[in-house]
This record gives C-alpha cells, structure tokens and sequence, in this order.
C-alpha cells in the first residue's frame, strides 16, 4: 500500500504488482529508479503517473483499458475490505501500466 524504492519489478518475469502510495507522503516519489529494469514477463499496475525517465528500458508505460480496469479492481476490492478503504476512492485517482 506504501512505496517502492529504487528497482521494484526488476527482472520480473511474470504476476502482477500493484504499487499503491496510500502512505500520504508526497515528499517521496512512488518509485524510484530503475522501475522494471530487464523485465520481460508480467505487469505492474502504479496509482498515478510514472516518469519514463526512471523506467527500464525494457518498459513501457500505457493508460488502462476497461479490461485492465476490470482485473485491478477485482483485486483491489479484498484489499480494500481488509484495510477499510473504499475502492472507487482508489480507482478514481488514476493508474498507469507497465
């Protein structure tokens, strides 16, 4: 629910990751560098935007589609019950795919 440091998703080669930032410090960037670094399998769902600068050049960033849509908040909603949260409250701040 929190962020990630420097190589989150490095040589991922299938599953999914979901990187959420629920943590409330925005003095941090989401990520840090290296983002997907040799990945060549799976996908890696981030709330928000996400600079092409700090990514792997294996990567490549894409607004969701309604399927994409669809399978992440299938996942988020249990995720949601167990921390209380509300998932449109989540889904609506926007994700990128990598």
């Amino acid at each position: 629910g929190g962020k990630a440091g420097d190589f989150f998703g490095e040589y991922m080669a299938g599953g999914v990751l979901i990187l959420l930032g629920l943590d409330g410090d925005n003095k941090r960037p989401l990520v840090g560098d290296y983002l997907g670094t040799g990945m060549h399998g799976g996908v890696i769902f981030i709330r928000g935007d996400v600079d092409k600068k700090g990514c792997g050049a294996e990567v490549g960033i894409t607004d969701l589609n309604e399927e994409d849509k669809k399978f992440l908040k299938e996942h988020l909603e249990d995720y949601c019950k167990d921390f209380n949260l509300k998932t449109e409250d989540i889904m609506k701040s926007g994700f990128k795919k990598l």
